[in-house]
């Protein structure tokens, strides 16, 4: 499939890419599951998983209060285990140039408030950090 203009999709949900300052990727990591070096200490023999794991770091614009109610749809609508805040997500993969899917952990997010207008019952949360890691 051909890059179709987003770069993040949860669930079914696409994440606009006006909320994404930057994308930062780790595609396709590797896990060495042993390694050793032959008996003359000369060759590293590496056993690899076949199977390659993906990680996301995608920093978040500043948001108003209703950009953060949105976002936090969007992000809802791949959950599949709330406890273990687990989502299904397909991404950009920029090693494979193409897209992938897979069922991701979600760590804690840290949001920082900078403003509160109590009038217009509205506030700010500054930039912060949504980091996706493949199961």
């Amino acid at each position: 499939m051909a890059f179709q203009g987003w770069l993040l999709k949860f669930g079914d949900t696409i994440l606009p890419n006006s909320y994404i300052e930057t994308y930062g990727e780790t595609p396709n990591q590797r896990l060495e599951l042993d390694s050793y070096r032959d008996s003359a200490t000369i060759l590293l023999n590496r056993t690899t998983s076949p199977y390659f794991k993906s990680k996301m770091e995608v920093p978040i614009r500043k948001l108003y209060y209703g950009e953060k109610i949105v976002l936090k749809a969007i992000v809802d609508s791949g959950i599949i285990n709330a406890v273990e805040r687990k989502v299904r997500l397909t991404y950009w993969n920029s090693e494979i140039m193409d897209y992938a899917s897979g069922e991701f952990y979600m760590p804690d997010i840290k949001y920082t408030i900078s403003h509160v207008d109590q009038y217009r019952l509205n506030m700010v949360y500054e930039p912060f950090t949504i980091t996706l890691i493949e199961y």
